[in-house]
């Protein structure tokens, strides 16, 4: 019995053995290749790909394509599987990996349609631009393909990926909107339901834009919200309805600064950034080098150190040596909603219907049907039988542009706000500093270019004569403004040059951190989608100005002055 007994806890102990071999070989099997050479078809020359301590990737190439060959490539080999939950998200397709549990957030991304809309933004790259994301694709494909297993996820998951294509990398992009952006514009709904039931001045009082922690750039504090009296408003008489489940909100944190070269040891400017995004596993950055020769740039090549988003063929955030950038998010209002009224809906060209399956691993797929209008995709029916749809940045043309990768090229500043012009990102607050001392703050990125009288704030009235969805979806504003188009708010394009900037501001100092910068007309016309409380940008502002001359060290510690000044009131 004895004898009997150890042969079976060997043979047990033997099959865990086996197991943890065999788990710990597919585990290193899909490990990236650190060492030796790899074959990559398409290259003009070799490539070297470098990595420190730390894994920061070095990329020494001939030529700009094969630097994004080569990119793509380690991006393959280091993040594959956080770049498809990147393309997935905001398409609505990641219960073909993880089910029926991800139904729901696939519906509420699938009514936005971008995988159908993504062919727009593509067709307006420039031919450089579709061949620098060609050679991304094709290094991306490579370096999946060159893993000796799959991503280790997708043995979990039991799945197989898919291959990467230009569609995705767009996809990528439309992901950092869901991400930076309310995609339900679901703040100014409330706003506005708030001001439909309750008397003005509370809604003015719990509507108050700014505070006297504001800090921007341009005009004052907007100061505190007073409290009317109870002449005015009386909440005793007001009927107390159940309270609502408390609701955590996320608090955005992104703040960068800089100071110009009167104000450093060698004339220099010094920016400093950091981009609190959602914490995640791995960090949704990759830090890179890359190197290479480019007649676009200065003295002939690219030295570009910085941030680059799996996904994508770009440096997002970086120096090149002669320019530095950063960026933190803006909250300008980019999504508007739009009453259709019930009249108008019973037109029959007032809306387009698509039947959107989505496929789920393990079931079968679901159908439900998205209701489109001219000015977007239906997201509320109203108790009169009036809807509201929703027109947001990230559902149009031009929403992602690739000429941002550009910015790695820019000798200056006027360089990068041509680069700045032509840029479709998420509205960002763009942060400049050269190597001659200049500094500039600029808005960058797409934004409405709404027609005149049609504010960014409330819900755009539409009137009973409506145009079919296709004329304003797929052609420019100009276009959308046909004749039977009778209300006073037409369907908005997208713009992204002349934008509000500031160039070598008489404080030699800027920042931002997520707070209202402009004010007056400007203000008017960017609108408000959630600025963050002042608090953090007056405090960076005062460290800023606690100090005549600054170096590298300096501009860290304000980042790391961790402080709750706003508490101390």
């Amino acid at each position: 019995m004895r004898q009997w007994l150890g042969r079976l806890l060997l043979g047990i102990g033997l099959l865990v053995l086996a197991a943890s071999l065999g788990l710990y070989l597919l585990m290193r099997g899909s490990l990236p290749q650190l060492d030796g050479d790899s074959a990559l078809s398409g290259l003009a020359a070799s490539v070297s790909v470098q990595r420190d301590r730390l894994g920061v990737v070095t990329i020494d190439a001939a030529n700009q394509l094969d630097a994004m060959r080569a990119l793509g490539y380690v991006h393959a080999q280091e993040r594959y599987f956080e770049m498809d939950l990147m393309r997935r998200a905001p398409a609505g397709e990641l219960s073909e990996l993880f089910g029926a549990k991800a139904v729901d957030l696939d519906k509420r991304n699938r009514v936005h349609r971008l995988r159908a809309r993504v062919q727009a933004s593509l067709d307006i790259a420039t031919g450089s631009q579709r061949t620098a994301l060609q050679a991304y694709t094709d290094g991306v494909n490579a370096g999946l393909a060159a893993l000796r297993v799959r991503p280790w996820p997708y043995l979990l998951l039991r799945q197989t990926p898919r291959a990467w294509t230009l569609d995705d990398s767009i996809l990528t992009g439309l992901a950092m909107y869901a991400d930076l952006q309310d995609s339900d514009n679901q703040t100014e709904l409330a706003a506005a339901r708030i001001r439909a039931v309750v008397p003005p001045a509370l809604a003015a009082l719990l509507d108050h834009q700014g505070s006297s922690w504001d800090a921007p750039l341009f005009g004052p504090p907007q100061g505190d919200a007073s409290v009317p009296d109870a002449a005015t408003l009386d909440l005793r008489r007001l009927p107390h309805p159940p309270a609502a489940p408390h609701a955590e909100t996320p608090t955005p944190g992104s703040n960068n600064f800089a100071v110009d070269g009167s104000l450093t040891a060698d004339g220099r400017a010094i920016v400093a950034d950091d981009m609190h995004l959602g914490l995640r596993a791995p960090n949704i950055w990759f830090r890179a080098r890359l190197r290479y020769a480019d007649s676009n740039a200065p003295e002939g090549k690219v030295d570009v150190t910085g941030f680059t988003l799996p996904g994508l063929p770009a440096v997002v955030v970086g120096s090149n040596g002669h320019v530095a950038w950063a960026f933190t998010n803006s909250y300008i209002d980019t999504a508007d909603f739009a009453r259709i009224p019930a009249p108008t809906l019973g037109h029959p060209q007032a809306l387009t219907r698509h039947v959107e399956t989505i496929r789920v691993a393990g079931a079968a797929p679901v159908q439900f049907e998205v209701s489109e209008a001219a000015w977007g995709p239906v997201l509320h029916v109203n108790a009169d039988g009036s809807a509201l749809a929703l027109r947001w940045a990230a559902q149009l043309p031009g929403a992602i542009r690739l000429d941002f990768a550009q910015m790695s090229t820019a000798g200056d500043l006027q360089a990068a706000f041509a680069v700045a012009d032509r840029s479709g990102i998420p509205a960002q607050n763009l942060l400049l500093a050269d190597r001659s001392g200049h500094i500039a703050w600029r808005l960058i990125g797409a934004r409405p270019a709404r027609n005149a009288g049609c504010g960014p704030s409330g819900i755009a009235e539409l009137a009973t004569s409506t145009p079919a969805p296709e004329a304003a979806s797929s052609a420019p504003a100009e276009a959308a403004a046909t004749p039977s188009m009778s209300g006073t708010c037409l369907p908005w394009s997208l713009r992204s040059d002349a934008a509000p900037a500031l160039i070598d501001p008489p404080s030699h100092r800027l920042w931002t951190a997520n707070n209202r910068i402009v004010d007056a007309q400007q203000l008017a016309t960017l609108g408000n989608a959630g600025y963050d409380l002042g608090a953090r940008a007056q405090q960076i502002r005062e460290d800023l100005f606690a100090k005549q001359r600054f170096n590298e060290r300096d501009l860290l510690a304000i980042q790391l002055d961790d402080r709750a000044v706003l508490l101390t009131r």
